[in-house]
């Protein structure tokens, strides 16, 4: 409205004068008038911008996916597979289609292969979601045989599709006869002589009545063997072994049980895994405030132990030569005797690493001034609360067995305080408080400063031995959990400024990657020299890398290599000191495709039920086809779109203004005015 007024206010001062009356006719005034006046009136429109809407439809063609399990456990159904995707291209010409493969990872419109090792459908579905505007997929075919692996439950994670899922089943649903390793739980580590548990987890199906034989071998040479029995069709039988570790250096295994006359399936009556021996002795000092169960449970797990020695005292303020310990326990200490202890700041100074056990006695204002990593904040006194094992650690295994126990475990004296942490740690147990689970760390491990450290945050652990013998006649399950804390921090790297990280044990499919750390005097991380690395084969073939650098430390990631086991050396130089850290890991068969090669249909029909789509079988594909076809063409999108632009991005609307004026100039010159 304002520029309406506007404009036509300057056509009534320009041509509503005398000297405009009698110099041009009335139509010609109304002519020039008009010409002004709209030529003002967009001028000032351009000048405030406004802005114009409008909507515009677009045709949206909607798409069909077609997706297919590239997993091994499809080999056996590959041609019929193949043949279904060749009918789908066939079938849907003139159609928008997609094709997607989905195994470890989905990808869009790759080569099929059956090579995968794993079946992950989530994958699949997040995929498709993030690719995809909800109104522009149709429906999606969904070739498989129902066996996942890897990922979420593929029918909780169709939930969010928001169009038919139709799936085609493929494979063969009938119970076969079968005897399976399904699962391998070991250490990863060892001492050379010691007991090592080995959990095996064992399936049996159609094989009621008969004989099986489990037998475990250590490269040639056989190391245990039993006989079982399988009582029926469906038997489960988890078998709990202790090996001896006999030799150094990576050792491997290889368990095998009996491959029965009718099995299809070979492939998972074996089962191949490693571990790294080491051959040095560890000492162990435990010092205590006084006498208590705690150590008494702490010293009955390492008694047995070959290559752990400990020393036992009780006198914080004596005098220690650290350099012969490789790690300290600190039992319920600094205590307010012990506060002003030179020990305390010797065992700082030493970098060896500590285990702290909390306890009644423990001053927590100098454990605090200590800074280990670890504050107790706003301290209220003292309650008592369980373990619950946190599923996330994975400094080391934990089995399933352990963690179903320790709920169970008798609760711990713990302070009523907060616990923070400070530095690369991990919680391996927290705290629940009467049937409450909290976020406080009742078991933590981790590195501070370049120093493994470790936690436990209240006393009693000795009635959880005590527990343990009471419910299962052993305390193995209390043992063989302790031992994999010490052995954590008791294998630490060689503290001579240079360090490596890596895993003992790799999967055919994981990246192979290690970390170095290199130190300067002060112990900081420095990154400016070069590392390199080079890995040899047992084949005697060698690869040669250099690590990428990092914030404060060093990469590697040399991408998949072939099962084996392998050897290193990495070397750096700081100044004129050369360092060399040398080590061993092993590349593990991943089995998981070949567990169990019977097909899940149920698990497709749950999924095409949870999206209002259908299960079918290969024999009615086709029809399955011309009705997506049809319902493709007459599901045509019309997309209502509303679009914004303001007026000084139209072009035509300057050129149009040029015009009037460039008129109404012309006309003026024309009929003899100026």
């Amino acid at each position: 409205m304002p520029a309406l007024v506007l404009a036509g206010v300057v056509v009534f001062i320009t041509y509503k004068s005398k000297s405009q009356a009698e110099f041009y006719s009335k139509p010609q005034i109304i002519l020039l008038s008009s010409l002004r006046f709209l030529s003002v009136f967009f001028l000032i429109l351009l000048l405030l911008a406004p802005v114009v809407q409008w909507y515009q439809y677009h045709r949206l063609e909607p798409t069909i996916i077609v997706a297919i399990d590239n997993s091994s456990s499809m080999k056996n159904s590959a041609q019929e597979s193949e043949g279904l995707v060749n009918k789908a291209k066939q079938e849907l010409k003139g159609v928008k289609t997609d094709f997607w493969i989905f195994g470890e990872k989905a990808n869009k419109e790759p080569n099929i292969s059956f090579l995968d090792a794993r079946s992950n459908y989530s994958d699949l579905f997040g995929e498709v979601e993030n690719s995809y505007l909800p109104s522009s997929v149709s429906s999606m075919i969904l070739i498989g045989d129902g066996i996942f692996n890897t990922g979420t439950d593929p029918v909780f994670s169709s939930q969010n599709i928001n169009f038919p899922i139709y799936t085609v089943g493929v494979g063969d649903t009938t119970k076969q006869v079968d005897a399976a390793i399904l699962k391998v739980v070991s250490n990863p580590t060892a001492f050379l002589d010691d007991l090592f548990p080995v959990e095996i987890n064992l399936s049996f199906q159609q094989l009621a009545g008969k004989d099986s034989k489990l037998t475990i071998w250590q490269d040639r040479q056989l190391v245990y063997e039993t006989n079982l029995t399988i009582r029926n069709n469906d038997f489960f039988q988890q078998q709990l072994v202790h090996l001896k570790a006999e030799k150094s250096g990576i050792v491997n295994y290889r368990i095998e049980t009996t491959l029965f006359d009718s099995e299809k399936n070979a492939t998972n009556n074996s089962y191949e895994f490693s571990i790294r021996v080491l051959d040095q002795k560890q000492k162990v000092l435990i010092l205590e405030h006084g006498a208590h169960p705690d150590i008494a449970a702490i010293t009955r797990v390492l008694d047995p132990q070959v290559n752990i020695e400990y020393d036992l005292r009780n006198d914080a303020s004596g005098d220690f030569n650290l350099s012969k310990y490789n790690l300290v326990i600190m039992h319920q200490l600094p205590d307010a005797n012990s506060a002003n202890s030179p020990i305390l700041q010797q065992l700082l100074n030493s970098r060896l690493p500590i285990l702290w056990i909390f306890g009644t006695e423990t001053s927590i204002d100098r454990l605090n001034s200590l800074q280990l990593g670890f504050t107790f904040e706003n301290p209220r006194g003292y309650e008592y609360g369980t373990g619950s094992v946190n599923p996330q650690f994975n400094f080391f295994q934990t089995n399933e067995l352990q963690v179903n126990q320790m709920k169970t475990w008798p609760p711990l004296y713990v302070p009523f305080a907060d616990v923070t942490l400070s530095g690369d740690w991990q919680t391996l147990a927290f705290q629940t408080i009467q049937q409450v689970d909290m976020q406080r760390p009742l078991i933590s491990l981790g590195r501070y400063s370049g120093v493994k450290t470790g936690l436990i945050a209240g006393e009693g652990i000795w009635r959880w031995r005590i527990n343990d013998l009471a419910q299962n006649q052993s305390s193995a399950i209390f043992d063989d959990l302790f031992l994999k804390i010490i052995n954590y921090l008791i294998l630490k790297p060689n503290e001579d400024n240079f360090n490596l990280f890596y895993q003992t044990n790799y999967m055919e499919d994981q990246d192979v990657t290690l970390e170095a750390e290199l130190l300067n005097e002060s112990f900081e991380p420095v990154t400016d020299p070069e590392v390199s690395i080079q890995i040899k084969a047992e084949s005697g073939l060698t690869y040669d890398y250099v690590f990428d650098k990092a914030d404060n430390h060093y990469e590697l990631n040399t991408g998949n290599l072939p099962v084996g086991t392998y050897s290193f050396q990495a070397a750096t130089q700081l100044g004129d000191r050369k360092f060399t850290e040398e080590g061993s890991f092993r590349i593990d068969k991943l089995q998981l495709e070949q567990l169990n090669l019977q097909a899940d249909f149920n698990l497709l029909y749950q999924i095409a039920a949870n999206t209002g789509g259908e299960f079918i079988r290969p024999e009615k594909f086709e029809e399955l086809l011309k009705l997506l076809k049809r319902q493709s063409e007459l599901n045509e999108n019309r997309v209502k779109q509303l679009v914004f632009k303001e007026f000084i991005a139209m072009k035509w609307l300057a050129f149009l203004i040029l015009f009037l004026v460039s008129v109404e100039w012309f006309l003026r010159k024309f009929w003899g005015s100026y």
